[in-house]
């Protein structure tokens, strides 16, 4: 990948060391770009899957609804291989709507277990105050897949502020909601996005771990 610095185009390897932008990229290899997931240990975050958000819109409730399904198909994926689901709740009020019935409750939909583990926060970068990288941590992970809403909002503050923890981060394809497609799909872009077949790619769920 090449950026322009004032007319003298460099790649993003001479500007970035490998350990933010994955050592692969320049080789456009899908596993090395990947900044080795299939042989991380990774847990799922999903992030704000909660009536506050969900409701605040008729888009981004549509946005939901269309990808819960898929959603609750990765989070078994997790749960039946023994790789752990946390889930994320945002405490307080949302500025995203008033009048939301039963606003802090997960979504109608939404598949839960009692081995699921629960982190509250109060800000949009979900390791802010919080325990997330303590419960990422001693689960034995060094990585999430993170899923929910909003995609432009906390999803995405979240993905940026675990590299400050030294958790790699990658963003569940499909599983993220917003009230615009196109912004789904930037987040998409821009991000290490990972869907349920390189999941199951990896170590950890397709019986190669060690």
């Amino acid at each position: 990948m090449n950026i322009d610095r004032g007319g003298i185009a460099e790649s993003a390897e001479q500007i970035y060391p490998p350990h933010i932008i994955g050592k692969g990229m320049a080789q456009g290899s899908h596993e090395r770009k990947l900044n080795g997931f299939f042989e991380r240990k990774v847990a799922l975050v999903l992030v704000d899957i909660q009536n506050k958000f969900a409701k605040s819109s008729d888009a981004l409730e549509q946005s939901t609804r269309s990808r819960i399904g898929y959603v609750n198909e990765v989070s078994e994926e997790f749960r039946r291989t023994g790789n752990p689901v946390i889930q994320v709740l945002f405490d307080g009020e949302s500025y995203h709507g008033e009048g939301i019935e039963n606003p802090d409750d997960l979504v109608d939909g939404l598949a839960v277990a009692d081995t699921d583990l629960v982190v509250h926060k109060t800000d949009m970068n979900s390791f802010k105050d919080s325990d997330l990288e303590k419960v990422v941590r001693e689960q034995g992970c060094s990585g999430i897949v993170i899923a929910g809403m909003v995609a432009h909002y906390c999803v995405i503050a979240t993905y940026y502020a675990a590299f400050d923890h030294g958790i790699v981060s990658y963003i569940l394809k499909g599983g993220i909601m917003s009230n615009d497609e196109e912004t789904i799909a930037c987040v998409e872009r821009i991000t290490k996005a990972v869907d349920l077949d390189d999941i199951r790619r990896n170590v950890n769920f397709s019986g190669g771990a060690s």
